[in-house]
């Protein structure tokens, strides 16, 4: 019994120092500026004690690194294990992707921005005749797409400003073409959650889409499909959306 109360005692008393260890880290992840050994222990509630002792053996790590009056800051090993990771973005968002557009039997994209573009980097296309395939690689304007104006909404209205510009160069009739124009289509964004266009990029082919604000970086997951299905499915593709993106922030969201 002694025995068996031992190990209970140390089983117990790593778990608590792991869960120490990540309020640190955590806090430290949310002020990249650096934090001294007495902000922190006023963060997570810990003796300061505490907190320089945990500190040490994560420096040991190279999990943080201590630099002098800048503080603490995370260190390289948990920076090198963080970019890792954000090589492997495809790899944990496709089993979500795939299960979105088996649910609603369409075409679903992963991409991101790069500059004024916005890149398409996976795809999960439909299994039905009639369905969208859109390449990957491909780069279209951010401002008239469904994903492009989903991640700008994540922007304030100056930085989108600065970014586009004021007038834009439209690739069908139905493209946003001016900054006022399209800070009223963010501004939707911002109130639903969700970013929507009919024929801006191609004509015949409407998407829908949501931003994914992560520790691996910022991504849009949107649904193509033909202009002729968007109405019926509006709603249907919107719940779906919405339920993607809260399993994929439970994941990796910050």
């Amino acid at each position: 019994m002694s025995d068996d109360h031992s190990v209970d005692e140390e089983r117990s008393g790593g778990i608590q120092v792991i869960s120490r260890a990540a309020k640190i880290l955590n806090a430290l992840g949310k002020n990249p500026q650096g934090m001294s050994l007495g902000s922190i222990a006023n963060e997570v509630q810990l003796p300061r004690s505490t907190v320089q002792r945990i500190v040490a053996a994560l420096a040991e790590e190279g999990l943080v690194r201590s630099e002098g009056m800048a503080g603490v800051r995370l260190g390289p090993t948990l920076l090198r294990l963080v970019s890792t990771v954000h090589t492997d973005v495809i790899a944990i968002a496709s089993p979500y992707l795939k299960q979105l557009s088996d649910d609603i039997n369409e075409t679903v994209a992963l991409s991101r921005t790069s500059g004024t573009k916005i890149a398409n980097i996976y795809n999960v296309v439909a299994e039905r005749e009639l369905r969208v395939s859109p390449r990957v690689g491909l780069n279209l304007p951010i401002y008239g797409t469904s994903a492009g104006r989903a991640l700008l909404a994540l922007k304030t209205d100056e930085e989108i400003h600065s970014l586009v510009g004021d007038t834009f160069e439209p690739a069908t009739e139905n493209t946003v073409r001016d900054i006022k124009s399209l800070l009223a289509k963010v501004a939707r964004v911002r109130e639903t959650g969700v970013s929507t266009e009919t024929g801006e990029t191609v004509e015949g082919i409407s998407t829908m889409a949501v931003s994914l604000d992560t520790i691996l970086g910022r991504y849009a997951v949107s649904v193509i499909l033909p202009t002729a299905r968007f109405s019926s499915k509006e709603a249907e593709m919107r719940e779906a959306l919405l339920n993607c993106k809260a399993a994929l922030l439970s994941e990796i969201g910050k």
